[in-house]
């Protein structure tokens, strides 16, 4: 089942991506070109209140040209864990901070293309502590959602981001929250 690489050409790299193509020799003896995406890990935040509500982001996603629902969240800097991004990404994104983070459970994103994994954390205990500060390109509305609309807007398909869906299934399967 596993293939075997023959050789591997970087064709494109900045400092989130790298596109490359991989010559590899499938089980059945033909070979194939691959092209693959590996990105920067990242890290995600499920913020939840004492009522239980998730903190949402809407923000503009310039390659789907319009506003989707999200998590706070970012990549991973160099020499950061994936927690201590997830952690300065709420209070950058949306001014909050949490006394209580717990692992719920690590994304794939498309890995039939992509090489790229998200880490998503509980946050609970959130307090509001500063003014956000996103990045010039972050054009964010941040705001609480009741769990029971997180459902609704899913079952709605008004919900489209990978890492959120996960999010969602992590609380499922995991329990209440509050």
């Amino acid at each position: 089942m596993v293939w075997r690489l023959l050789h591997k050409r970087v064709v494109y790299r900045d400092r989130w991506v790298e596109v490359s193509w991989a010559d590899v020799r499938l089980p059945d003896g033909t070979g194939y070109r691959y092209t693959a995406l590996r990105r920067v890990p990242g890290a995600a935040v499920v913020a939840v209140n004492d009522k239980g509500d998730l903190l949402l982001q809407e923000e503009y996603r310039y390659p789907l040209g319009k506003v989707i629902l999200q998590l706070p969240g970012g990549l991973v800097d160099p020499g950061e864990t994936p927690l201590v991004t997830a952690q300065r990404e709420l209070r950058e994104e949306t001014g909050y901070e949490a006394d209580e983070w717990e692992f719920l459970g690590v994304v794939q994103d498309n890995p039939g293309l992509i090489e790229g994994a998200t880490t998503v954390f509980l946050a609970r205990k959130v307090r509001r502590v500063t003014t956000p500060r996103p990045e010039r390109t972050e054009h964010l509305t941040v705001r609480w959602c009741p769990w029971n609309q997180v459902l609704a807007h899913v079952r709605e398909g008004q919900i489209e981001d990978r890492v959120l869906l996960a999010a969602v299934a992590f609380l499922c399967a995991r329990g209440p929250v509050v």
